[in-house]
C-alpha cells in the first residue's frame, strides 16, 4: 500500500490572457481551478497507474469539497482531516502572448494540534511494513517544522519506506529520519545547504549530494528540468535519465508526477533503471497535458525514457 500525504493542499485559480501588465486593469478570456498539493497529485498519479494508493492529509472545512468531488471523480481512496476554516487559494496568471506566469500564493487557515495528531495517529494505526509513505510539499500555519521528522519516525516505526519532497528547514528536520529518497533541483539543494544559487560543475553537484546524504538521505533523486535527472543510490552508483519528448503545456506537477512514477517503480519491485524511466515518463506525460498524466500516456513515454548508469 502508498500513502501520500499533504499537510497544505491548494486550490489553484488559473486564469490565462493575451496580456497582463502590473498595475493597469487587465483583460482575460479562460479560467479554471484545480486541486493542487504536491501528494494529492503524487497520488492522482498513482491512481491513474492503477496503484493502490491512499491520499491523506488536512483540508478546510470552508472549501473542502472541491477536494472530495475531485477524489471521488477519480476514484482515489482518501482519508483526510478536516480543520476549521479554509484550504489555501492559489492564483496564476499565466501571460500566453510572453509565455510568463505570476503567481499569487495564499497561506490558509492555522491548523490545531488536534487535526495534527490526528493524522499522526491515523499514520501510526495503518502503515505496515512494506508500506510506502510519500510525504511532500510545504506545511500549513500552526505546524512545527518538524512534523517530517515525526511522520518519518512513524514510518521507521513500522518499517516502510519514507520518501520526502519539501524544501529548507522542513526538509533539514525531515533527513533526521534518513528518508529512502528525496527529490531536490540545484536550487532547493542550494537552499537546504546554504550555498549561493548559481550553475555548479558535475564534481561540485557529486559532494553536495555527498552531503546531503551525510544529512541522512538514503537516494537523491536531483531533478534538472529539461535535462533531465541524475539518481545517487545508496550503493554509491550514478544514474543519468533522459526526457520524454513533447509539447510543453503545463509544468506544474511535474515534478510531483516524477515522484509518483519513481514509487510506482518500487511499489511493482522494479529495476532502478524502470523506477527512473517511469518517474521521466509521469513527468513528462503531465508537462505534455493540461492536468496531470494518464496510465497511457505515461506508458507511451517510458518506452522513449533512456537511462545510463554513468558510475
Amino acid at each position: 500500500m502508498i500513502y501520500t500525504v499533504t499537510l497544505n493542499p491548494a486550490l489553484d485559480h488559473i486564469i490565462e490572457t493575451d496580456g497582463f501588465n502590473i498595475g493597469e486593469t487587465n483583460y482575460y478570456k479562460n479560467e479554471y481551478v484545480v486541486i493542487g498539493g504536491k501528494g494529492i497529485n503524487v497520488s492522482i498519479i498513482l491512481n491513474n497507474l492503477e496503484a493502490k494508493v491512499l491520499s491523506t492529509g488536512i483540508l478546510g472545512s470552508n472549501n473542502k469539497n472541491s477536494f472530495l468531488e475531485k477524489f471521488d471523480e477519480n476514484n482515489l481512496k482518501n482519508k483526510f482531516f478536516i480543520n476549521k476554516g479554509v484550504t489555501r487559494t492559489n492564483l496564476k496568471i499565466k501571460n500566453l502572448s510572453k509565455f510568463e506566469e505570476t503567481e499569487l500564493n495564499g497561506l490558509g487557515s492555522t491548523v490545531s494540534l488536534e487535526i495534527i495528531n490526528e493524522l499522526k495517529t491515523f499514520l501510526n494505526d495503518n502503515l505496515k511494513s512494506g508500506d510506502i509513505l510519500v510525504a511532500a510539499g510545504s506545511i500549513p500555519a500552526g505546524v512545527k517544522n518538524n512534523i517530517y521528522e515525526e511522520i518519518g519516525n512513524i514510518a521507521n516505526e513500522k518499517n516502510a519506506l519514507f520518501i520526502l519532497d519539501t524544501s529548507k528547514v522542513n526538509m533539514l528536520n525531515g533527513l533526521k529520519t534518513k528518508p529512502y529518497l528525496i527529490k531536490p533541483n540545484i536550487e532547493e539543494i542550494c537552499e537546504i545547504l546554504n550555498l549561493p544559487f548559481k550553475e555548479y560543475t558535475f564534481e561540485e553537484t557529486c559532494e553536495m549530494v555527498k552531503k546531503l546524504k551525510s544529512l541522512g538521505a538514503r537516494n537523491v533523486l536531483l531533478s534538472r528540468g529539461s535535462k533531465g535527472s541524475y539518481f545517487f543510490s545508496e550503493k554509491g552508483e550514478i544514474f543519468e535519465t533522459g526526457i520524454a519528448k513533447g509539447k510543453l503545456v503545463n509544468s506544474v506537477g511535474s515534478g510531483d508526477s516524477m515522484i509518483a512514477g519513481f514509487t510506482y517503480g518500487l511499489y511493482k519491485n522494479l529495476s532502478i533503471e524502470e523506477c527512473l524511466q517511469f518517474g521521466a515518463a509521469a513527468g513528462g506525460a503531465t508537462a505534455f497535458t493540461e492536468w496531470l498524466g494518464l496510465k497511457e500516456d505515461i506508458l507511451k513515454l517510458k518506452q522513449e525514457i533512456k537511462v545510463n548508469k554513468i558510475k
